[in-house]
């Protein structure tokens, strides 16, 4: 009976192997080779490049936009992506902890502007929240999977690029690693 739980759990993790190979050839992987904006770029936001600009409302409906000064994250989550509930708790921290070293943009993609105030109630978020909601945004950065984390120096320049949840210490060793360059 063990040998064919076994048996299944490798059948099923193949196949789910399978799966992510055949959609990652149809859909194509973007080309690191630094920004070309529109919608059909097909390049993701390089390390080394200038971040894409954008302009986006808070939970308190001011337009939010990049601007120089200190180092900021820009995290991509939605509400249905468990990793990024954790991740949250984790950036929050790390916002509560370092409020005059980083700046924290959060960009939802494709959640109603009160799933997102009832997010930031229920996980007492303090930083901005922004929606994303024709995932024009998304596209300029080529989000691929959620969450998707970009670190930009004091100049918005990505300095790094984390695909899938991000940690306290991996943030602050990042932001600390900014802070001695500027």
């Amino acid at each position: 009976m063990v040998r064919l739980k076994q048996a299944l759990s490798f059948l099923a993790a193949l196949v789910a192997l399978g799966a992510a190979l055949f959609i990652s050839i149809q859909t194509g992987l973007p080309k690191a080779m630094g920004n070309r904006y529109g919608p059909n770029a097909g390049y993701i936001a390089a390390v080394g490049s200038p971040a894409p600009p954008f302009a986006l409302r808070n939970q308190s409906n001011n337009l939010v936009s990049l601007e120089s000064g200190g180092a900021t994250i820009l995290n991509f989550w939605s509400t249905s992506c468990a990793p990024c509930q954790r991740e949250m708790r984790e950036l929050q921290q790390l916002y509560e902890d370092n409020p005059d070293l980083v700046r924290i943009l959060a960009i939802n993609l494709g959640d109603s502007q009160r799933d997102i105030s009832a997010w930031r109630d229920e996980h007492g978020l303090s930083f901005d929240l922004l929606r994303d909601p024709t995932l024009g945004i998304a596209r300029r950065y080529q989000i691929r999977g959620l969450p998707t984390t970009y670190l930009l120096d004091e100049r918005q320049i990505l300095r790094a690029l984390y695909f899938g949840p991000v940690s306290y210490d991996q943030m602050l060793d990042a932001v600390h690693r900014l802070a001695l360059q500027a």
